[in-house]
């Protein structure tokens, strides 16, 4: 075979995702051995990438061939999303008065095969009612008996599934209200969360909406084993194809890499990663912005700076501030690690000219602190106390310690210009350091993070870091890379 064609088909196999190939190999009903055999080494090299299977010259090409449209129309057939967008289509074309027979074949073939309950079913539910009301003005009999038969069927259906649809928003309002204001007690939830995710009769939307903000309740208490247990959960049911599409498959693996970089797992944290930017969401960047966090931190300096490089067609068009300015943030750290101080400093300038205000309402701490490191590594002390002064940052800096990823590590840097430019002494940093780091000792992911800025930082004031090193994280039991990540 055409060593042209097989990377053809390497290339087709850097789109797929684990879960959508191990429901392929559950469900295929191939008979031919051979196109089996490349679905197994599919998933292989999925969940063990480090141990790729080379797939077989000696195959016919046009199994490969078979093989790369038989695997996306086949994962199509249960993409919730697909099926959404059709869902929207016909209502417009009700809506409009444009329904083809074809269209109202599709319809009636749906209902009288539906299977209770899907996906978007309080959507499907709500198109049925348009459809009826399109076929009385027309006195089409026939298919409006089909139809109400349908909506009353379901009915109790319906309300119930509303009913369990406005809980999940009040549930959703409590935990990010204590997330950002520190308001009510949001584990009352918890329960109700559980019993929808787990009600195999409710509709998908609702039972997926229930796990989404059981992950943020668990990241506002910090409980990252009960996040693992329920992504357990998660797992065996997108291995049998429920919730489907490459959409929420993304968000799922992003949702991974966060918690097994808060419990310092980055092998898997970059695992999970890369498999969450293999399909451009609206997320993309988001999810890119993580990966490449995690790569730093990992010591894959390079790799994180080819990986944010590639990326600038997606930077520059994305609407989201936040993953603009954090994109920018990691972009800076990323030459800085890569030895660029001078790059990084003379970029963090220009897309501060361009953005402030952007910057300044949004992510002003993750950017300025990249900025403060760069203008550190390059030995510009006096730059960063000139550009705290103009922005008011360490005004900034009180309030934004209550926010819960805080971690002091501007004023660290700020403290240390200070120093290098003589306006404090020795003994005066360290106290700054150590009074600032107290609060976060608790927390251990912070913790982590502040031994790794430590440890980074310690090229700048030996004798001073080596002290705070040896005071809060000498005898800890946290293993660290020495890097540091805003």
């Amino acid at each position: 075979m055409p060593k042209s064609f097989l990377n053809s088909f390497y290339a087709f196999a850097q789109t797929l995702l684990p879960h959508q190939v191990a429901w392929l190999i559950k469900t295929h009903q191939l008979k031919d051995d051979e196109k089996i055999s490349i679905l197994k080494i599919l998933h292989h090299n999925l969940i063990q990438p480090r141990k790729p299977i080379s797939f077989p010259n000696h195959i016919d090409k046009r199994k490969y061939s078979y093989m790369k449209k038989w695997i996306p129309a086949r994962l199509e057939s249960i993409d919730v999303d697909v099926f959404y967008e059709w869902l929207c289509q016909v209502d417009r074309k009700i809506m409009t008065d444009s329904l083809s027979l074809e269209d109202e074949k599709d319809i009636i073939r749906y209902v009288k095969n539906y299977v209770h309950p899907t996906y978007y079913f309080l959507r499907f539910y709500e198109l049925m009612q348009n459809y009826r009301h399109f076929l009385l003005i027309r006195v089409r009999h026939d298919n409006y008996h089909v139809i109400g038969e349908f909506l009353q069927k379901y009915e109790s259906e319906y309300r119930r599934t509303q009913a369990v649809y406005q809980q999940l928003h009040d549930a959703t309002h409590d935990i990010v209200s204590q997330y950002k204001f520190m308001g009510e007690n949001s584990r009352v939830w918890e329960e109700k969360l559980i019993s929808v995710f787990e009600d195999e009769t409710l509709d998908g939307l609702n039972r997926y909406f229930a796990i989404v903000r059981l992950t943020f309740l668990y990241y506002v208490y910090k409980e990252y084993d009960r996040l693992l247990e329920l992504f357990d959960k998660l797992d065996v049911l997108f291995e049998k194809g429920n919730f489907y599409s490459p959409r929420i498959l993304v968000n799922y693996y992003g949702n991974r890499l966060l918690v097994h970089a808060r419990e310092n797992d980055l092998a898997k944290a970059g695992y999970y990663g890369y498999l969450s930017i293999r399909y451009k969401s609206n997320d993309f960047l988001q999810y890119l912005n993580n990966l490449s966090a995690v790569l730093m931190r990992d010591g894959k300096h390079r790799e994180a700076l080819i990986l944010l490089t590639g990326s600038f067609p997606d930077f520059k068009k994305t609407l989201s501030s936040h993953n603009r300015i954090g994109f920018a943030s990691f972009y800076i750290q990323a030459l800085i690690r890569n030895q660029r101080p001078d790059d990084a400093v003379s970029y963090a300038a220009g897309f501060l000219d361009n953005h402030r205000d952007d910057i300044i309402q949004n992510r002003w701490h993750i950017f300025f602190t990249s900025y403060a490191y760069a203008l550190l590594e390059a030995e510009k002390y006096s730059k960063i106390l000139s550009v705290e002064k103009k922005f008011n940052l360490l005004a900034k800096e009180e309030a934004y310690r209550k926010k819960a990823g805080y971690i002091p590590s501007f004023i660290w840097i700020f403290e240390l210009a200070r120093y290098k430019e003589l306006l404090i002494t020795s003994d005066q940093l360290f106290e700054s350091l150590y009074e600032t780091s107290l609060p976060n000792i608790p927390d251990k992911h912070k913790f982590r993070l502040m031994k790794e800025m430590c440890t980074e930082l310690m090229g700048h004031e030996p004798e001073t870091f080596q002290k705070l090193f040896e005071r809060l994280f000498k005898h800890s039991s946290y293993k660290v890379t020495p890097r540091f990540m805003a």
